[in-house]
């Protein structure tokens, strides 16, 4: 069977890293090896999940972030092809076999995404994140991130290839380092509902400020692959337009962030 590592940084101990973690153990088709990195957190030897032979402990200290804690996840990887998952989040049993399977489906492809449930803080079903599917939707990458950072699958490879995430950035870290994945080859989305993104007051993604190091890192990426894709400059400034005005509309709250507006 096809062995893949799964990243999972936390940076604390709850139900829902108890539920994500058991969601990956439980894949079917396919050999997992899950590398939880405690970011700033000691290791709990006394959780269930800690004893499994298939999950490596990857402790950080210091709190260093997302980026750099899955950058230290994938150091500890031992597959091949890496998969990332959110702490509160959940993937369904078939989610990694089914990416397989579309990845296989286009050699040149370096990494896709599956279809997105929302769920609440007790886990129930709420309303699906609607993205583009299909084996190659980078030119949808122009506008808005369409790979849901937590259903991501890619090839060890193209992630070296690509340079990894950029630790310098806090924020839309994810998007940043998907344009540059995208860079490598065609990034795709599985049109099945296989990971479930937990919907809660604690996320972030609203407090993102406007502008800073990662917009405009977010545009500089959008640009080059724009070029690569051959999408006309027109095209790629008037996107840009658009997804900077939204930046500061969703910022001072006249719309909702991304997770709460796609229908």
């Amino acid at each position: 069977m096809v062995g893949i590592s799964v990243i999972i940084p936390m940076i604390r101990y709850d139900h829902w890293l108890d539920e994500a973690v058991n969601s990956i153990l439980n894949q079917q088709d396919v050999t997992v090896q899950v590398v939880v990195v405690h970011d700033g957190v000691e290791p709990k030897p006394s959780v269930s999940w800690h004893s499994d032979p298939r999950v490596t402990i990857v402790h950080s200290e210091q709190r260093v972030g997302q980026a750099a804690g899955m950058n230290l996840g994938v150091q500890h990887a031992q597959h091949e092809l890496i998969a990332r998952l959110d702490s509160d989040d959940l993937s369904s049993p078939q989610r990694l076999a089914a990416q397989v399977k579309l990845m296989d489906s286009t050699p040149t492809a370096v990494a896709n995404g599956t279809r997105v449930m929302r769920i609440d803080d007790k886990s129930s079903e709420t309303s699906e994140l609607r993205y583009p599917v299909g084996t190659d939707v980078r030119k949808n990458l122009i506008l808005q991130n369409v790979i849901p950072h937590s259903s991501l699958l890619m090839r060890k490879e193209a992630f070296i290839k690509a340079g990894g995430y950029d630790a310098s950035i806090h924020q839309m870290e994810d998007y940043e380092f998907i344009l540059r994945l995208a860079l490598q080859g065609p990034i795709g989305n599985v049109d099945e509902i296989l990971t479930y993104y937990r919907v809660h007051p604690g996320q972030i993604s609203r407090g993102a400020p406007p502008s800073g190091s990662h917009i405009n890192k977010v545009i500089l990426a959008r640009k080059v692959l724009s070029k690569q894709l051959g999408v006309s400059y027109f095209s790629f400034f008037s996107k840009a337009l658009l997804w900077r005005a939204v930046q500061f509309m969703r910022y001072y709250k006249i719309v909702k962030p991304g997770y709460e507006r796609n229908p």
